[in-house]
C-alpha cells in the first residue's frame, strides 16, 4: 500500500519578517565553550584534523546531539578556521549540542573548480572530500561514549563545496580510492543533514531507504551552484568542466516525492550568499530543524523569501514571481 503523501507547504515571507540573532549571541564565550583539536586520520597520507566544540565538561545526564560541519571553498581552498564557522559551532555548543568542525583534503588545491577543470578531476575532488567526511564520522562514532554523543543523533552540515561533499558522503558509494577504508557500517544513518547552497551529481541515489531529513538554503540566482538542475557554474556544454549538478530545489522535489522530511529556504533573487547566510544569521532555524528531527516531528516545507529581482538568468521559478 502506498503511504499517504503529506501536503507540500509553501510559505511566502518578506525578507524583513525574520529576526536574526544579534552578534553578541554568536560570540565565543571562553568560560562556557571549550574547543579541542584532534587528528582523525593519518590513513590518507596526510594528517587531517577536526575541532570539537562543546560546553565546558560536566556531568551530562543525557547523550547529546552532534553536528559535523564541512567548510566550503570549491575543493581548492577554504578552511575550518573561518571566524563565522567557529562562531557557528560555538553557538551549537551553547545550545547544548556538540559541534565537530572538520578539515578535509583539497584535491584541487592550487587549481580551480571552474569550467576548464575536467569533470573527472571535479568528481575526484568531491569523492575525496566525501571519503574524509566518512573517516571523520567513523572517528566520532568510535568515541561516541567518551564524547557523550548519541550515535543516533549525528547530523551532517556543509556550506557550498562542503554541502556537495556532505550530500555525496550520505548518498554516494563512489570513493576516491586509496588505502583508507572509508566505509561506514550498513546500519549507520545520519539523523539528518543541512546543505547551504549545495548540490548532488544524481538525485536517483536518494531513495526511500537512504533519504534523511534535510534542511537546505539556496538562492535561485546562484551563478556557481545551480539551484535546480543545470551545469555547474553554468559552463558551456562543450567545456571540459561541464558537469551536471542537481541543486537544492531538485533535491527538495526528490525528497518530497519520497515523503521525506524536508525544509527548503529559497532566497528569490539571491546569489551564492546562501552558502554562509544560514550559519551567520539563522542559528534559530537550524536549532529548530535539529529539535524537530530529534522529536520525530514530520514536516515538508518550502519557505520562499524575496531578496531582490523576482527573475534571474538561471531558470524560470514561478514561486519567485510576485
Amino acid at each position: 500500500m502506498t503511504p499517504h503523501k503529506r501536503a507540500y507547504r509553501i510559505r511566502l515571507v518578506a525578507l524583513g519578517a525574520f529576526v536574526s540573532l544579534n552578534a553578541t549571541q554568536m560570540i565565543y564565550t571562553d568560560d562556557l565553550v571549550q574547543r579541542s583539536t584532534h587528528a582523525y586520520t593519518h590513513q590518507t597520507g596526510t594528517s587531517l584534523e577536526l575541532d570539537v566544540h562543546q560546553l565546558i565538561q560536566g556531568e551530562h545526564k543525557m547523550l547529546r546531539t552532534a553536528v559535523i560541519f564541512v567548510h566550503g571553498g570549491g575543493f581548492y581552498t577554504g578552511t575550518r578556521k573561518e571566524p563565522n564557522i567557529i562562531n557557528f559551532c560555538d553557538s551549537l555548543a551553547l545550545a547544548g549540542h556538540v559541534a565537530i568542525n572538520v578539515s578535509y583534503r583539497l584535491h584541487l588545491e592550487g587549481k580551480s573548480f571552474s569550467c576548464s577543470q575536467p569533470v573527472t578531476e571535479k568528481r575526484k575532488a568531491i569523492a575525496t572530500a566525501a571519503d574524509d567526511i566518512r573517516l571523520a564520522t567513523k572517528w566520532i562514532l568510535q568515541r561516541a561514549d567518551s564524547l557523550q554523543i548519541d550515535p543516533n543523533k549525528l547530523f551532517l552540515a556543509g556550506s557550498s563545496a562542503g554541502a556537495e561533499a556532505a550530500f555525496h558522503a550520505v548518498y554516494f558509494n563512489e570513493t576516491a580510492g586509496g588505502s583508507a577504508d572509508t566505509s561506514l557500517t550498513q546500519d549507520f544513518r545520519y539523523a539528518g543533514m543541512m546543505a547551504f547552497a549545495g548540490a548532488i551529481l544524481d538525485t536517483a541515489v536518494i531513495t526511500a531507504t537512504s533519504a534523511v531529513p534535510t534542511l537546505m538554503y539556496h538562492g535561485n540566482c546562484d551563478a556557481l551552484v545551480p539551484y535546480g538542475s543545470a551545469l555547474h557554474h553554468y559552463c558551456r556544454p562543450e567545456a571540459p568542466g561541464a558537469m551536471l549538478l542537481h541543486g537544492s530545489y531538485s533535491v527538495c522535489e526528490r525528497l518530497n516525492a519520497l515523503n521525506t522530511d524536508v525544509h527548503l529556504v529559497t532566497a528569490c533573487g539571491g546569489q551564492h550568499g546562501s552558502a554562509v547566510y544560514p550559519i551567520e544569521s539563522e542559528i534559530h532555524n537550524i536549532l529548530r530543524f535539529i529539535d524537530r528531527v530529534n522529536a520525530g516531528v514530520q514536516f515538508n516545507e518550502h519557505e520562499v523569501r524575496f531578496r531582490g529581482s523576482k527573475t534571474c538568468s538561471y531558470g524560470d521559478w514561478p514561486h519567485c514571481d510576485r
